[in-house]
């Protein structure tokens, strides 16, 4: 059986490196799918790459937007290549014929479309010129194998399920972790769900106190009685969890030893350990009493993300036993504090190509200023900062929701900083809208190959770019901040970055540092510590920027949190 596929390229800002990387993708897509004639592959990638460099070098030369859109089209007789581009190109005239001079470009191109394919067109599409390539299959061009993309669809259908279901949970420990009376009653809803996703039949938590392990809450019946409290120091598999911090998965038949809690009370079991900023807590453990396939992949992600959420209520009610005894106002703002500081990056590992650098300073009465840098998959990097509006314990807590669902995302393969705005604000801006609050965020994706950064501003201040000339730039902040309406999507815009050039983002706790004059810091004196800080490391500058902001204030201790990331292009 044969029938009709595609495969889509679409490519803004083009440069010489994105025509390879195209033919790879394009000549890949129709090795994947049966077409196997070598010659007529060779033929196609040369009238292919003609094509794809006309649209870059060409098409795009003097056009306000600059892109190519590359569609293929596989066919039961032949293919179809359709290169797209912002020019009004109406074609050349006659018979092509190769330039009379070999170093002349001219024609030339031209001349391999015409040779390589058995048509050639080209036509107006949306304002836009498209050129058309067809090429004719020999007897038997290619097979379309039904197993092998009804497998791939299975895999995608298996993995969206998956995501679903984390962010799901996400979402729905972070409405409890807001809404929940107390710690007991966190941990129940907590376990429930976690069964329900899972399809554990227990679910039990241990929280270390005074040197044991003791059992806090359970779920389900077990084999046996669970155990009330073990020894942290002990040879079961629970207390080598907690002091190792490496999760365990025991399938059905694992080898035990024989006095081990474990062995009598679950046929398969999850042993993961809850932490919270680097401090080991206690463990969850979850698991089955019958038979049965043992926990996928995406299940196991559930149970670190719940996990992960124990960790945080149990800091909390460490926290309020600590703070009893004081007033709750000042309890809470240091719970406030705890959590928010937690959700930000502390130390920062190298990465290639960049020197970088963040930090949050809260002020006294601790708001929702939130940052994160990361590191994805294909080496690109993601930097994020955010104010959530307002103060206190209800502001960490959302700042808290925020990072959830922004790993959460981002785990799901959505890497684009539009795309991780319209997502974000989708999860949450039910419950912000409830809370009659909002969250101001900017979001910065650095390419793997640092030549470009893409921004997505949701209501945030400005970026600052200073190129390596000394020259500040300002990338206005245009959208919506989070929580506002639900159904509205966000633009990017994307911008090239040099060796040398610097980007800057901050929350209006810098520039709204009071003086003891009344006045404020503002915008200008962010680009005279820029522009003076120049040869100055990314950590440096940061720093510098943050003392001139102290010095300024005075005696006026902050009324709001300081919180910057500097990324500087080193190669």
């Amino acid at each position: 059986m044969k029938c009709e596929l595609s495969c889509c390229l679409d490519v803004l800002d083009p440069v010489l490196e994105d025509v390879p990387k195209a033919l790879g993708q394009l000549v890949g897509f129709l090795r994947d799918h049966g077409v196997a004639d070598e010659i007529f592959l060779n033929q196609f990638e040369l009238a292919a790459a003609e094509a794809i460099n006309n649209a870059a070098e060409h098409g795009c030369a003097n056009a306000a937007e600059k892109f190519f859109r590359a569609r293929l089209y596989l066919k039961p007789d032949h293919i179809e290549l359709r290169v797209a581009d912002p020019s009004d190109f109406k074609g050349l005239p006659g018979e092509p014929d190769l330039p009379t001079d070999p170093f002349e470009e001219g024609g030339r191109g031209y001349f391999i479309m015409k040779r390589m394919t058995d048509e050639l067109l080209h036509e107006e599409e949306n304002g836009c010129h498209v050129l058309v390539l067809r090429k004719q299959f020999a007897a038997s061009g290619w097979q379309y194998r039904p197993g092998q993309s009804d497998q791939i669809v299975t895999d995608i259908a298996d993995e969206l399920v998956s995501s679903y279901e984390l962010i799901n949970t996400m979402v729905y420990l972070g409405e409890w972790l807001a809404m929940a009376p107390d710690m007991v009653a966190f941990m129940d809803g907590a376990l429930e769900k976690l069964c329900a996703v899972t399809g554990a039949e227990i679910a039990y938590v241990r929280i270390e106190e005074k040197g044991a392990l003791k059992l806090f809450r359970e779920r389900g019946t077990p084999l046996q009685p669970i155990e009330q409290s073990i020894p942290h120091n002990g040879s079961q598999v629970e207390a080598g969890v907690f002091r190792t911090g490496k999760e365990i998965t025991l399938p059905e038949g694992s080898a035990l030893k024989e006095k081990d809690p474990l062995s009598s009370i679950l046929l398969s079991s999850f042993v993961t350990p809850v932490v919270f900023k680097d401090q080991f807590r206690g463990v969850l453990v979850m698991g089955r009493t019958h038979p049965a396939p043992y926990f996928v992949a995406g299940k196991l992600k559930v149970a670190r993300m719940v996990a992960e959420y124990l960790g945080i209520i149990v800091a909390l009610g460490e926290l309020q036993k600590q703070r009893a005894a004081e007033q709750l106002a000042l309890r809470d703002l240091e719970i406030a504090a705890q959590i928010q500081l937690s959700l930000m990056p502390q130390t920062f590992s190298p990465i290639p190509g960049l020197d970088l650098y963040g930090t949050c300073r809260p002020a006294l009465q601790s708001g929702g200023d939130y940052f994160d840098i990361i590191v994805l998959p294909d080496q690109s990097v993601l930097c994020v900062i955010a104010d959530v509006m307002g103060k206190g314990l209800p502001a960490a807590l959302l700042a808290t929701m925020l990072r959830t669902n922004l790993h959460a995302v981002v785990a799901s393969n959505v890497m684009h900083p539009e795309e991780i705005l319209t997502k974000i604000n989708q999860l949450m801006c039910k419950d912000l809208i409830k809370l009659e609050m909002f969250i101001t965020i900017v979001c910065v994706w650095i390419s793997s190959d640092r030549r470009q950064v893409r921004t997505t501003s949701a209501g945030h201040l400005s970026l600052m770019l200073q190129r390596a000339n000394g020259s500040i730039v300002e990338i206005e902040g245009k959208g919506i901040p989070v929580g506002i309406f639900p159904d509205i999507t966000y633009p990017s815009e994307t911008t090239p970055f040099e060796p040398g050039d610097r980007l800057l983002l901050y929350t209006d706790g810098i520039i709204e540092a009071v003086g003891d004059d009344e006045s404020m810091f503002e915008i200008e004196r962010v680009r005279q510590s820029l522009d003076t800080s120049r040869l100055l490391s990314a950590r440096k500058t940061v720093e510098k920027l943050l003392q001139e902001a102290a010095s300024f204030s005075g005696t006026r201790p902050p009324s709001d949190d300081r919180t910057i990331i500097l990324v500087s292009r080193t190669q």
